[in-house]
């Protein structure tokens, strides 16, 4: 997708404009979508998988035995490397697909949007973006594309909603365990993965159903996303590590941005 954009022929001017200075249209079919790219964005399982792996990485580290040592408990300078690991990991992980996301977007806007009437129904359609770079083998090339998202994205959004309801049980969580370590985890990963495979084969409109499943994560990530900026900005728990005034500065504003797109929604419909 990065590559159409160099081939595309992108009217540069609007979409810069734009990116900067969006259009807001008051609608729920605009505002809807905008939930969507929200929750596309910072998807609740973000909040579970990423602590998940955060926390299943520490523990195969060879101290501390099979427990996740705190950075309290290490020396100061292995401490440092350690948040400077996890800060690398946030920052580019979430830069990146940002970037890519981005590129999705204005690749598709230039080539199926540029009449205004393009219908998304299925993957197949979508794959004609494709078409700039790769002709006749834009299908091909987005199906490769999308078969290998799907496995690395599958057992990530299956495992992120087994990891917060296993923990919610207390029950032992995540990949690193066995199956017979942790029965309840893995019943919830293949539920959750039949699930999604039985959605694919009954005839539901996949692209509309990303969409909704979208919609739905923009509306869940509010609540979380104050549940985090209270408890990573609360000096009692967090102690030195506690939010600084520019993180806080960002997080509260983005929780309001949400918050508002999640509001107006509602109030469209």
């Amino acid at each position: 997708y990065i590559v159409v954009l160099a081939v595309a022929n992108v009217e540069w001017g609007p979409v810069l404009k734009h990116t900067f200075v969006p259009d807001v249209q008051f609608n729920s079919t605009y505002l809807g979508l905008l939930v969507a790219v929200l929750g596309t964005t910072l998807s609740p399982y973000l909040f579970f998988w990423q602590t998940a792996h955060r926390v299943e990485d520490m523990e195969a580290e060879p101290i501390g035995g099979s427990a996740a040592v705190p950075l309290d408990r290490r020396r100061p300078k292995r401490a440092a490397a350690k948040l400077r690991h996890a800060r690398f990991d946030v920052f580019v992980g979430m830069g990146l697909s940002n970037v890519v996301m981005f590129a999705i977007i204005v690749a598709t806007a230039s080539t199926l949007g540029k009449d205004g009437s393009a219908q998304i129904d299925s993957a197949a359609e979508a794959a004609k973006a494709l078409e700039p770079i790769a002709g006749k083998m834009a299908s091909t090339l987005f199906a490769a594309g999308f078969i290998g998202t799907g496995f690395l994205a599958v057992p990530v959004l299956a495992a992120s909603a087994s990891v917060g309801l296993a923990g919610l049980f207390n029950k032992p969580w995540g990949f690193s365990n066995e199956p017979r370590r942790a029965p309840t985890f893995y019943i919830l990963v293949a539920v959750g993965t039949v699930g999604g495979t039985v959605f694919s084969l009954v005839g539901v409109n996949p692209i509309r159903l990303l969409v909704i499943s979208a919609i739905v994560n923009g509306l869940a990530a509010a609540p979380f996303l104050i549940a985090i900026m209270l408890i990573s900005g609360d000096a009692s728990i967090m102690g030195h590590r506690r939010n600084g005034r520019l993180a806080s500065t960002l997080g509260w504003l983005t929780v309001a941005v949400m918050v508002a797109a999640a509001l107006a929604m509602f109030i469209s419909r």
